[in-house]
């Protein structure tokens, strides 16, 4: 197993083709060169799933024989450390690992690296992911987005069982099995407060060093001028002050702060997670699945505008902007134009809850509990309400007055992953098996929508639900955008960005950034390399 595990490098692929772009680098589809029987397969962690290890073959070559395909997720080091997202890779690398039995989280098959790039084995999920189902049907009857909400609710409980939050919850992170059910994936921004996973450890450690060696790092002609500024600046306010010289003497009192440890304990960095990320329109103050469920329901996001900082602004006055249209609504409007019941007073009800305050956002008592301990160490009051309450990022099993709400009655929670899903992927023989990742309206077939015929129209508010026959746990939530929106056409035609100004000081400094990153890139991620059992322990102890 440890020969193997060392031995795990991106030539053990075949690269079928290329799956997605990001900011990040590229998602492949690959296949594993050495050929796998079915009986020593990759574990999947979900007894519901075992039967994607088989459905996820492609034919080799001319020998007709099956050999498994994977989706391959490159990360470029170079993008990342000038980014400064060292804290970010080896979180999402260590979420996927301690995940490893779960079936609401895309399976991690192995990670390894070479000089140049990081790299994550994934499953390879067929029916591709969330946003692309919004994209065919535009707007989802109300019974179908209940179910998806609800898988995706299970879903991002699962991270916070595992002490871990998410922070980049949106349509695109949500994937699709080939059985229909979702998993979560894209934990590069996920954060659970350990002192590995936060970058302001790896800036103080590298920037005490440098204070301690007394070394000076210029950077970059705009770093020169500015600490000619700020020095000016100092200067000036200590002979107003009468003490001059001071400067210097600060800087080695800096450096003196004592193990890093303790420096992150003392500023709390370890416990809080205050930076701020994931994608604008789903940015706003709540569970991302409120935005997500009024994406399903009315085909865009209830603060988009067409300027960035507009969206932002409209977030910040969300109960001015928050409004819930009174038009027909209609599925798969450019095809089919299938009318839609109206939405349901639970459905709004729900969402305005999700999508309110914090005070009075629907969510987990302990949380509320929790702001008032943060609020009371920030007033500087020792006294806590409640002995249990320790200031965590997120509790376990935290979605339960979610759960309870009018909107989910018919769910059955427990259940959910062996009901059946309204959308099963299907792979004719003559379709690639990359169907539901292209935009191939061409190859889409009536089979390939969402088979609602068994959601009833409920009477008293116009809300549908499951039938006996369908009902299931529902968790999650979904984000659809209208057809004109910038986020369809960005999937379509990725926009060439400009290389960016590395965050670093010592990476843009131009005599020793090239070093530097050189010396990270060999360095920053020791340990990376992971490669998941091929058996679990119940399957060797059988054979």
């Amino acid at each position: 197993m440890r020969k193997k595990t060392k031995g795990v490098h991106i030539s053990n692929y075949d690269i079928v083709r290329v799956l997605g772009k990001g900011s990040f680098g590229v998602v492949r589809l690959v296949r594993e060169k050495s050929e796998p029987s079915i009986s020593s397969g990759h574990s999947t962690g979900s007894s519901s799933d075992k039967t994607s290890y088989v459905d996820n073959t492609i034919e080799n070559g001319s020998s007709g024989s099956q050999k498994q395909v994977f989706a391959m997720k490159v990360i470029r080091k170079s993008d990342m450390l000038r980014n400064s997202q060292e804290g970010h890779l080896r979180a999402e690398r260590d979420f996927l690992v301690a995940s490893e039995n779960s079936k609401w989280v895309v399976p991690l098959i192995a990670s390894f690296q070479d000089n140049n790039n990081l790299y994550l084995v994934m499953e390879y999920m067929v029916g591709g992911d969330f946003l692309g189902l919004l994209l065919r049907e535009d707007i989802l009857d109300e019974g179908v987005a209940r179910w998806y909400i609800a898988e995706m609710i299970l879903c991002i409980e699962e991270a916070h069982k595992m002490n871990w939050i998410h922070r980049d919850v949106k349509p695109d992170n949500f994937l699709i099995t080939s059985s229909g059910h979702l998993k979560i994936s894209d934990f590069g921004l996920a954060f659970d407060g350990h002192w590995t996973h936060n970058q302001a450890y790896y800036n103080e450690q590298r920037y005490t060093l440098l204070r301690d060696l007394d070394v000076d790092v210029q950077g970059d002609a705009q770093d020169f001028q500015e600490e000619k500024e700020r020095r000016e600046h100092r200067k000036a306010i200590d002979l107003i002050n009468g003490r001059p010289g001071r400067e210097r003497f600060e800087a080695k009192q800096d450096s003196a702060n004592g193990p890093i440890i303790d420096w992150l304990n003392r500023t709390q960095k370890r416990q809080f997670a205050k930076s701020v990320v994931g994608t604008s329109q789903y940015m706003a103050p709540e569970w991302s699945i409120g935005i997500i469920l009024y994406e399903c329901l009315y085909g865009c996001t209830p603060f988009f505008c067409e300027n960035r900082q507009a969206t932002k602004t409209r977030i910040l006055e969300h109960k001015r902007w928050l409004r819930f249209p009174l038009e027909q609504r209609y599925a798969r409007p450019n095809i089919d134009r299938v009318p839609l019941m109206p939405v349901s007073r639970h459905a709004i009800d729900l969402m305005m809850h999700l999508l309110d305050e914090r005070p009075d956002r629907l969510s987990a008592k302990r949380y509320r509990e929790n702001d008032w301990l943060l609020r009371d160490r920030g007033l500087g009051q020792r006294r806590v309400r409640n002995l249990n309450c320790s200031a965590h990022i997120v509790f376990p099993n935290d979605a339960e007055d979610i759960k309870h709400h009018a909107f989910f009655r018919t769910i059955q929670w427990q259940n959910l992953h062996l009901t059946r899903p309204p959308f099963v992927p299907r792979v004719h023989g003559s379709q690639p098996i990359t169907k539901y990742f292209d935009d191939e309206a061409d190859i889409m077939s009536a089979s390939d929508h969402l088979d609602s015929s068994s959601y009833d129209h409920v009477p008293e508010d116009g809300g549908v639900v499951l039938s006996e026959r369908e009902v299931g746990e529902v968790d999650g939530g979904s984000n659809v955008l209208p057809p004109e929106s910038p986020t369809k056409a960005s999937k379509k035609v990725p926009k060439r960005k400009e290389k960016k100004r590395p965050r670093d000081k010592l990476l843009r400094d131009p005599q020793v950034g090239r070093t530097v990153l050189e010396l990270r890139k060999r360095g920053a991620f020791v340990g990376y390399t992971y490669r998941r059992p091929r058996f679990t322990l119940p399957e060797l102890e059988e054979k």
